[in-house]
C-alpha cells in the first residue's frame, strides 16, 4: 500500500506561509507604514527589472566601443532627472501637506505607463526620452519616501530601524525580481521584461492611494527657517561621507561591468553582481538596527565606510569573478547600512517643513556623485584589481576623515 507525503508536507507549507505573513505584519506594525513598505517594494522590483532590461539592450548586446557611448548618454540621463525634479519638489512638497501622497501615486502610475511604452520602443529614438521619464519619477519617489517616513513610522520604532525596514523590503524585492528578470531577458527578450516591470509599478499605486492624506499649506517663513536648521554640521558631514561612498559604488559598478565583458561573462556575471548587490543591501539593512543599539547614526556611517575600505583593499590584491561578487555584496552591505544611517540623520535633524527640500537636494548630490564615479571607467581601461584596490583605499580614507571630523566637532562643543 502506497503512502502519500502530501498531507505531511502541506501543514509545513502552511506554517511557512503563516510565518511569512506574521513577520510581514510585525515589520509593518501599522497599516500606514505597511502601505509605504508595499509601495517601496513594488518600486524597487520594477526598477530592478528596468535596469536588467536596459543593461541587456544598451550594454551587453553591442560592441564595447558602442556600449561606452551609450552608457555615457545613459549616465547623463540619470543626473538630469534630479536637476528637473529637485527644484520642483523642494517647493511643492514642503508647501502643500497633501502633496506627498499625490506624488507617490503619480510615481507608480507614471512609471508603469512609461515602462509599457518602452517595451515597444526599445529600438526607436524614443528609448532615451521614455527612460528619462521613468528615471524622473523614480527619483521623485525616492525623495518623497524619505520625507514621508517620519510621519508614517510606528511611534515606538527608531528612525534607523524604520529606514532599515524600507531598505530590507527594497533589497528583497530586488532579489525576487532578478530570477524572472534574467529568465525573460534570456529566453524572451527585454520587451517582455519591461511589460512585467510595468505591471509591478502599477501594483504599487494601490497601497499609495491608501496612504493618509494631510491637508493645509505652510508659509514661506516657516519653510525658510526649517531649511536653516537642515544645514546643521552633522548633516553636512554626513552628506560628504555618503556622497563619497556613492562615488566609489558608481565607479565599481561600471568598472566591474567592463571587467565582466572582458571575461565574456555578460549575462551570468550581470545576474551575479545584481543579486550580490541586493543581498548586500539586505544584510546592511539587517545590521544597521543592531549597530544602532551600540552606536549613533554617525558611528554606523563610519563603520560602514571602514568595512567597504578593508574589503576593497583585500579583494584588489586577488581579483576574480567570485571575489568581484563578494566585493559588490560587501559594498552593498556598507552602502545600505550607511544610507539607512544617513537618512535617519537627515530626518532627525530636519524639521517637517524642510524634509522635501532636504531630500530633493541631498539625493541630487548623491546621484551626481554616483555618475561622476561611473564616468571614470568609460575612459582608459583600468586593470580590474587595481581599480578595486583604489576603491578600497578611497573608502578607508573617507572613514578616517569622517571620524576625525566628527571628533573635532564634538570636542568644540565641550565646555
Amino acid at each position: 500500500m502506497s503512502t502519500s507525503r502530501v498531507p505531511d508536507e502541506e501543514p509545513l507549507f502552511r506554517i511557512a506561509v503563516r510565518r511569512v505573513f506574521r513577520n510581514a505584519r510585525r515589520e509593518a506594525a501599522t497599516p500606514e507604514f505597511g502601505r509605504l513598505l508595499l509601495f517601496q517594494g513594488s518600486g524597487a522590483a520594477g526598477d530592478a527589472l528596468l535596469a536588467l532590461a536596459l543593461a541587456g539592450s544598451l550594454f551587453f548586446a553591442v560592441p564595447e566601443a558602442t556600449a561606452r557611448g551609450r552608457v555615457a548618454l545613459y549616465l547623463a540621463l540619470t543626473v538630469a532627472p534630479l536637476a528637473v525634479v529637485a527644484p520642483f519638489l523642494s517647493r511643492f512638497l514642503d508647501r502643500h501637506r497633501g502633496s506627498l501622497r499625490l506624488a507617490v501615486v503619480i510615481a507608480s502610475l507614471g512609471r508603469g505607463t512609461l515602462a509599457w511604452l518602452l517595451a515597444t520602443r526599445l529600438d526607436s529614438i524614443y528609448l532615451f526620452p521614455i527612460a528619462f521619464g521613468i528615471l524622473v519619477l523614480s527619483r521623485a519617489a525616492l525623495v518623497v519616501k524619505g520625507a514621508l517616513l517620519p510621519d508614517l513610522a510606528p511611534d515606538d520604532r527608531p528612525l534607523v530601524r524604520a529606514n532599515a525596514s524600507l531598505s530590507k523590503v527594497s533589497a528583497l524585492a530586488g532579489i525576487l525580481a532578478v530570477p524572472p528578470g534574467l529568465a525573460l531577458l534570456r529566453f524572451v527578450g527585454p520587451n517582455a521584461e519591461l511589460l512585467l516591470a510595468a505591471l509591478v509599478y502599477y501594483l504599487g499605486a494601490m497601497p499609495a492611494l491608501l496612504l493618509p492624506l494631510a491637508s493645509g499649506r505652510r508659509n514661506r517663513r516657516e519653510q525658510a527657517k526649517a531649511r536653516g536648521v537642515a544645514r546643521a554640521v552633522a548633516v553636512r558631514q554626513a552628506i560628504v561621507a555618503i556622497a563619497g561612498m556613492r562615488f566609489l559604488v558608481g565607479f565599481l559598478v561600471l568598472h566591474l561591468a567592463f571587467a565582466l565583458r572582458r571575461e565574456e561573462l555578460s549575462s551570468v556575471g550581470l545576474g551575479l553582481l545584481v543579486g550580490s548587490a541586493a543581498l548586500g543591501s539586505l544584510l546592511g539593512a539587517l545590521i544597521a538596527p543592531a549597530l544602532k543599539r551600540r552606536l549613533r547614526e554617525e558611528g554606523i556611517l563610519a563603520v560602514a565606510l571602514m568595512i567597504a575600505g578593508v574589503t576593497g583593499v583585500l579583494v584588489g590584491r586577488s581579483f576574480s569573478v567570485s571575489t568581484a561578487a563578494l566585493l559588490v555584496g560587501i559594498f552593498g552591505l556598507a552602502s545600505g547600512a550607511g544610507k539607512v544611517a544617513f537618512d535617519a540623520i537627515v530626518q532627525r535633524d530636519t524639521p517637517p517643513a524642510a524634509r522635501g527640500w532636504a531630500f530633493a537636494r541631498f539625493e541630487s548630490v548623491l546621484q551626481v556623485a554616483w555618475v561622476l564615479g561611473a564616468l571614470i571607467p568609460l575612459g582608459p581601461s583600468i586593470p580590474s584589481g587595481t581599480g578595486v584596490l583604489l576603491a578600497g583605499v578611497g573608502a578607508t580614507l573617507l572613514a578616517i576623515v569622517y571620524t576625525l571630523g566628527r571628533r573635532r566637532v564634538s570636542a568644540t562643543r565641550l565646555p
